[in-house]
């Protein structure tokens, strides 16, 4: 299998992640504290642990991004 070279905390991810974050928030937005809800915030989480688990976020980045999450899920 041929190797690839990836960069953790690529820019170019980060911002990918924060426009997640920004769909989850406006599929939610009419809909706080439903299901639908938690199901788009779940998402969101599953989606950054698998990305921190291929190591293409560091742990610092991935805690940022969680604490964006839960910002948003909030607002």
């Amino acid at each position: 299998m041929p190797l690839i070279q990836i960069e953790q905390d690529n820019p170019e991810l980060i911002a990918q992640v924060r426009s997640q974050i920004e769909q989850m928030v406006e599929r939610v937005r009419n809909l706080p504290n439903t299901v639908i809800a938690v199901v788009a915030e779940e998402f969101v989480r599953g989606y950054l642990s698998a990305l921190l688990e291929q190591r293409l976020l560091s742990v610092e980045q991935w805690k940022q991004l969680m604490d964006e999450t839960m910002t948003a899920a909030k607002s």
